[in-house]
């Protein structure tokens, strides 16, 4: 039988790696977004440096589900958030908050533009 999708890459690390790059990829760009949105003016190397956080866990925990991947990585962007914005714990979670609504937003598009959902 012939499969009726090509693997790029083929799996392994270079998959793993290549998903890790583009998550934080989308995660910083979401994050910035957001922080400009609650904060004002934010400096865009704090999402950068906030973004592997919630892609790493999100990577992690995704064999358990997405009820499992959203709270984990829900919790570890906003630890990530309160210590990199230098926030108070309300403040850091309401960015989380909209982190999670921006990212959605923007996976909800692109998995509707790519044939994903």
């Amino acid at each position: 039988m012939v499969p009726l999708q090509a693997d790029l890459v083929g799996g392994g690390l270079l998959a793993i790696a290549i998903t890790f790059v583009v998550t934080t990829v989308v995660y910083a760009v979401t994050l910035h977004l957001a922080a400009l949105w609650v904060l004002g003016d934010a400096p865009h190397q704090r999402a950068v440096a906030v973004a592997p956080v919630p892609a790493a866990l999100s990577i992690l925990f995704s064999p358990y589900g997405f009820a499992v991947v959203l709270p984990i990585s829900f919790v570890g962007a906003a630890v990530a958030i309160r210590q990199v914005y230098r926030l108070t714990t309300g403040s850091a979670l309401l960015l989380a908050v909209v982190h999670l609504l921006f990212a959605a937003v923007f996976a909800l598009a692109f998995g509707s533009v790519f044939g994903v959902l």
